[in-house]
């Protein structure tokens, strides 16, 4: 354990005396949260109750939540929360099949949930330092409490978790042993990122919808050029109900604070009169936005094992844009021997959205745990995990591993 902050000493105290015993510290103990249904195509299985040790509370801004099992395997799993969800978000995808195998668990709101980042005195930059905290902590916890430091920290986050895990990974390798992201979004001032890429897919996305016959084929074609994935169209209406505008609103506010319709308040009108947020115009504020993204910015320069995977059908964070990019990234760091990019045949962003029409997609949560488990092999005993590349099925990956994620994708 690293040099600890004295905040960090104080707050361990607290936390310590205030775990409180439970028979059950999984969802099929205590109930799923809504934000972690929301991500799940099936949860996992639960083959047993997990009793254990398990404390929500503050930490500074943020809200947490620290689980340890009664068998603690001595090691410790954190879960970087995507989206601007709550400390329970990754309750299913990660906290449920990490305790089974005898993991502690934490996981923290990153101080930013809903629209707090909607505030341009805000950043995600705060994101790097409270999931810092959040380690320290839980470390100093689990020596207070059970007379041991974790073995090993490995780091399990998803789209903006996803980017956490990176960002530690990079800045924060003398605190973890390794990290697994699902589609982590990749901050770039130069890039492709979010505000580049949303205005256009709004605006074409609208002009896509009046569209039929060949002109709706052509818009279809364009759509697809500006980087949305051929294949997903059904789902194009969904992302832009749901991610596009809230997330362009939200993240040029906290960008972009002075371009106008940035600075008002979040409008249900714009949901059917987008002519306001697709105006944005990114390159001639390109500057302005590259200013507030550097400090964020990846480097590629990871000093531990990072395994990302990541659906090709994702309509938020384009394959190319924020998975390929990142590993281009990390070989040009001269790191590439430490990553491994898995790109998983028809997945999505959210294996939610595949509830109520799946059609051919596959859920994207398999592959998640599997490479966990590799992650394992990797740093544990040494074992490489398999190469990059596309992932039809999971089970190369998994390989050697029993998965608590459902593959049985016809019942």
């Amino acid at each position: 354990m690293g040099m600890e902050s004295p905040l960090a000493a104080q707050d361990a105290e607290r936390v310590a005396r205030g775990l409180e015993w439970m028979e059950d510290i999984t969802t099929q103990g205590q109930g799923a949260h809504e934000d972690a249904q929301a991500l799940v195509y099936r949860p996992p299985r639960i083959v047993h109750p997990v009793p254990g040790y398990q404390w929500n509370g503050a930490l500074g801004r943020a809200q947490a939540l620290i689980r340890v099992p009664r068998s603690w395997n001595g090691k410790l799993v954190i879960g970087a929360t995507p989206a601007v969800r709550s400390e329970f978000a990754l309750d299913h995808l990660v906290s449920d099949i990490v305790l089974q195998r005898g993991y502690a668990y934490a996981a923290c709101d990153k101080a930013t949930p809903g629209l707090t980042l909607r505030d341009p005195a805000r950043s995600m930059a705060e994101w790097e330092y409270v999931y810092v905290h959040l380690i320290e902590v839980a470390k100093r916890v689990l020596a207070l409490r059970f007379a041991q430091v974790p073995l090993r920290t490995y780091v399990l986050g998803v789209s903006n978790g996803g980017y956490v895990a990176r960002i530690l990974a990079e800045r924060h390798s003398d605190e973890i042993d390794g990290a697994v992201d699902w589609e982590g979004v990749h901050w770039d001032p130069d890039g492709p990122h979010l505000l580049k890429t949303l205005p256009a897919w709004i605006a074409g996305f609208a002009a896509y919808a009046r569209a039929d016959g060949a002109e709706r084929n052509r818009l279809r074609d364009h759509l697809v050029a500006l980087g949305l994935p051929g294949g997903a169209e059904r789902h194009w209406a969904i992302y832009y109900q749901m991610y596009w505008l809230v997330t362009l609103w939200l993240y040029g506010r906290n960008l972009d604070p002075d371009w106008p319709t940035f600075a008002l308040p979040w409008s249900n009108d714009w949901l059917h009169d987008l002519s306001a947020l697709a105006a944005y115009p990114a390159e001639e504020r390109a500057s302005c936005i590259a200013s507030r993204i550097r400090p964020i910015a990846n480097t590629g320069h990871i000093g531990v094992p990072v395994l990302t995977v990541a659906g090709n059908w994702d309509c938020l964070l384009p394959f190319a844009y924020h998975q390929a990019a990142y590993a281009e990234k990390v070989a040009a760091s001269g790191c590439a021997r430490l990553h491994r990019l898995y790109e998983i045949d028809r997945g999505n962003h959210v294996d939610g959205l595949l509830r109520l029409n799946r059609g051919d997609e596959q859920p994207v949560f398999p592959y998640f745990e599997a490479a966990f488990t590799r992650l394992e092999r990797w740093v544990e005993r040494g074992e490489e995990p398999p190469p990059g590349g596309l992932y039809r099925t999971v089970d190369d990956l998994a390989r050697g591993a029993e998965l608590f994620a459902d593959t049985n994708l016809e019942a």
